[in-house]
């Protein structure tokens, strides 16, 4: 294409020089050639005009003996011009579009939203599982199906939606809550989970039966949901609150000495995947070593800041084996001790330990300890109430 069809999308500001240059302003009004911000000077005039327009012009001008110029063009001539030089600024323009659509719909990055580490880990290895990861190309199908995978397991969201534009993936969820319904005929007592002195009762609920420093029984009533009125009809509410008791309680754990236990050892083996665009590409093979203990981690692929649609799949292997571990009787007794401990906080897991004692004795290739804790904690369980006896009038 010639340049001057370029220049005809323009408008030109020309100079005209010569001998009686106002001759062709004549000529041109008589061609129909529209020219504004006419100017004179000493040797001729400055124009403007349509681009369209130059080629006669310059005819004109050269049958008069005139010089014609072209001082500026303003338009979108000369950029046209320049794309047409150099196509390659177009072709590149236009693939650049193309590609940024089509990519995508590939998964750059994944956002998890209000997650904490261990659950994205758990909700990433999970998204793996149903081949959603960086570099997966994202179908309406895909996400449907892994939002209905997610939603099925039970216990980790109350809620939990996949949402996908722009190439990153959001995981959106709120926490799971517990919701006891309790039916409104029910009526609720609390009763003691055991033998203890009462230090607290606080019952916000109901109508305590027990005070400080009495001594109850294990399933002893502490807050009943009935009691009488002076005319002796009944009035129902169901008990709820805390009953702190001191109890006393006892524990035996068993420590051996010599016991045989899985250590992890400095034999190692891992292997890397590529997800890319929707492809998968192992580099490296893989060696899997027997009894060995498993970490995954995936890495998002970056240039700089920039994420890219794919991710590096790290496996790693820790080789385990089995040895024999001995104690001494210091080491066995300790390990004793901390069992009979965890045993009561199992129980109690608001216990506050005023007194506690520790006795060893030894057994069969090992040691015996017998604990004895006093010890402060919640003794309140609730529990269906039964009815209460109406006092004799």
């Amino acid at each position: 294409m010639a340049r001057h069809e370029f220049r005809a999308l323009d408008w030109l500001r020309v100079s005209v020089t010569g001998k009686q240059p106002q001759r062709l302003l004549s000529a041109a009004a008589q061609a129909g050639i529209r020219m504004r911000g006419i100017r004179s000077d000493d040797v001729g005039f400055f124009a403007s005009l349509p681009g369209r327009d130059l080629r006669h012009l310059s005819v004109l001008a050269q049958n008069q003996g005139l010089e014609l110029a072209v001082l500026q063009n303003r338009g979108p001539g000369i950029l046209l011009q320049r794309l047409w030089l150099r196509p390659g600024l177009a072709a590149g323009t236009i693939l650049f579009f193309v590609l940024v659509h089509f990519l995508s719909g590939f998964v750059w990055s994944i956002n998890f939203g209000t997650l904490d580490q261990a659950q994205a880990e758990t909700v990433r290895a999970f998204l793996n599982e149903n081949g959603l990861r960086e570099g997966t190309y994202v179908s309406q199908e895909l996400l449907a199906r892994t939002q209905k995978a997610l939603e099925g397991q039970t216990g980790l969201f109350g809620w939990v939606g996949l949402n996908f534009a722009g190439g990153c993936l959001f995981v959106e969820s709120t926490p799971m809550e517990e919701q006891q319904i309790r039916q409104p005929q029910e009526q609720i007592a609390l009763y003691s989970a055991a033998d203890a002195e009462i230090v607290l009762i606080q019952v916000e609920s109901g109508f305590s039966q027990v005070e400080p420093g009495q001594l109850v029984a294990e399933g002893q009533l502490l807050a009943a949901a009935e009691r009488f009125d002076r005319e002796g009809n009944s009035v129902f509410q169901s008990a709820a609150g805390h009953a702190i008791g001191r109890i006393r309680r006892g524990y035996t754990a068993e420590q051996t000495y010599e016991e045989t236990a899985a250590v992890l050892t400095d034999r190692t083996s891992s292997v890397k995947t590529l997800y890319l665009l929707g492809t998968e590409i192992p580099l490296g093979e893989e060696t899997v070593l027997s009894n060995a203990q498993i970490t995954e981690n995936w890495e998002p692929l970056v240039l700089g800041h920039i994420a890219l649609p794919g991710c590096i799949h790290t496996k790693e292997y820790r080789a385990q084996e089995n040895v024999s571990l001995t104690y001494s009787e210091q080491t066995a007794q300790a390990m004793a001790r901390r069992e009979c401990v965890l045993a009561l906080l199992d129980e109690y897991p608001d216990a506050e330990i005023e007194q506690q004692s520790f006795a060893f004795e030894s057994s069969d290739g090992g040691v015996v300890c017998r604990a004895s804790f006093v010890f402060c904690a919640d003794i309140a369980v609730p529990g269906q109430a039964q009815p209460l006896e109406k006092p004799a009038t």
